[in-house]
């Protein structure tokens, strides 16, 4: 669908300004320029809050070279229409300025992605998307340089004309490097990347099949052209058909991360429920025992025993009836001893009955020492083409949930399909060391990155 709105763009531009573009390209060389680097700006400073509307069909057309793609098509069917067409006639006088339009509009993009995608290309590797990459902007730059005006003047018409030949290469890796980035999408499932790569095989085959049709009638001048225009639209019709039996969706079967989930999921709930149960029952047999000698050391002792409530665990008699006892036993010993003289003896003072002094309730435990933090603490990380960001809830050093607050990547289909089962993952195994979900492993590494992060900020 994007592509189509830039076709649309890109027709409505021609034929509005075809005419000033032709006699005053340079403003619009410098507009091509500002697109470019705007584009370059969205896709290395990850600038957020754009609207949707604006983000979805405005930015992503310069991002990911929709608009530069349909100039393309725009200048590769110009040479392919019939000579002497009205159509013929009006786009190939503002041809080279819309080449050299084009190809400034191209390099924002590469810019903008070739930061990021290069070194993915080469370490995943994807030598295909590479070298398609590489040979377009090797031919691109030096035909674009020799199509401005006054460079061409300088030039002499027959060695111009042998290099502008590259561009037929440049115009065949165009649709390599398109169908190699779609064709796996659509394979894949993903909504829209069928109807996008039809859409692109119906404009680039079509071009194909039109182009050998006039190089054709051009060398073999044939006396007839109806048999050569029902080959031609046979084969324009195979082919797109057969792009569309190619790119059918493939049924594929769930990661690997997911089949292994669910029982590392069981596995860790029964074994939390079988400490759990354990620890009560190890405070309660630690309970029991306390209990029971505090009541030996009661009746051994005589002492009270009082919990932290105040409460004696014993009744005070046993400690009456022993200061009791104590008392007789002194006042019978003063009878039996003889005075020595007649002066008066000092009553001995009787041991006042104190209550003996509570014991100390047992000592509580220290305070457990904790890794993290409770509460949500946030991360980010990088993805497959932009910032995801997301929060981590922790409690008592558990990870609870992890949400994905927001994200910036242009192609939001690898996010989506990766951050379900590394999420799961995550908190069945306590670790941001899980695996990746295949064809998603950029998204998916991020989403572990940006949890790892989160939990450095809520360490202690």
């Amino acid at each position: 669908m994007l592509f189509l709105i830039s076709l649309a763009l890109a027709l409505a531009f021609v034929l509005l300004c075809g005419k000033i573009l032709r006699k005053e390209p340079a403003p619009f060389y410098v507009l091509a320029a500002i697109l470019s680097i705007s584009a370059v700006c969205v896709t290395q400073f990850h600038l957020r809050g754009l609207p949707a509307w604006l983000n979805d069909y405005a930015v992503a057309q310069l991002t990911k070279g929709t608009l530069a793609t349909a100039c393309w098509a725009i200048v590769m069917w110009t040479g392919a229409l019939p000579n002497g067409s009205k159509l013929m006639k009006y786009f190939m006088p503002v041809r080279g300025q819309l080449s050299i339009f084009a190809a400034i509009l191209t390099l924002g993009h590469a810019v903008g992605f070739g930061i990021s995608y290069i070194p993915r290309w080469l370490k995943t590797p994807d030598l295909l998307n590479f070298t398609v990459a590489a040979v377009l902007m090797l031919i691109m730059c030096p035909l674009a340089v020799m199509s401005v005006r006054k460079i061409r003047s300088k030039m002499k018409p027959k060695n111009w004309k042998r290099w502008q030949r590259l561009a037929y290469i440049f115009y065949v890796f165009i649709p390599v490097h398109v169908y190699a980035l779609n064709l796996a999408k659509a394979r894949q499932g993903r909504p829209g990347a069928w109807f996008s790569l039809m859409v692109y095989a119906v404009v680039f085959i079509g071009w194909a099949v039109m182009r050998l049709r006039k190089w054709y009638l051009t060398a073999k001048k044939p006396a007839g052209k109806a048999i050569l225009n029902a080959a031609a639209a046979c084969s324009g019709l195979v082919l797109v058909c057969g792009t569309g039996f190619l790119a059918r969706a493939q049924q594929q079967p769930e990661p690997a991360a997911l089949e292994r989930t669910a029982p590392e999921i069981a596995v860790a709930e029964q074994t939390d429920v079988t400490q759990i149960a354990g620890s009560a029952a190890a405070t309660e047999t630690t309970a029991a025992q306390t209990s029971d000698a505090k009541k030996t050391e009661t009746e051994s002792t005589g002492t009270t025993v009082t919990d932290k409530t105040g409460k004696s665990d014993v009744t005070t008699e046993t400690t009456a009836s022993a200061a009791a006892e104590a008392a007789d036993a002194q006042n019978d010993a003063q009878e039996e001893t003889p005075q020595e003289n007649d002066a008066p003896q000092e009553t001995p003072q009787q041991p006042a009955v104190t209550e003996a002094p509570a014991t100390t309730p047992a000592a509580t435990e220290p305070p457990v020492q904790r890794v993290y933090q409770n509460g949500t603490f946030s991360g980010s990380a990088y993805g497959y083409d932009g910032m995801i960001y997301l929060d981590v809830t922790i409690q008592d050093d558990q990870i609870t949930a992890i949400t994905i607050t927001s994200s910036e990547e242009e192609d939001p289909w690898y996010l989506d399909t990766a951050k379900g089962p590394v999420i799961q993952q995550i908190l069945a195994t306590q670790s941001t060391s899980v695996d990746a979900v295949s064809e998603c492993t950029f998204s998916s590494n991020a989403i572990m990155q940006a949890v790892a992060q989160a939990l450095e900020s809520a360490k202690n």
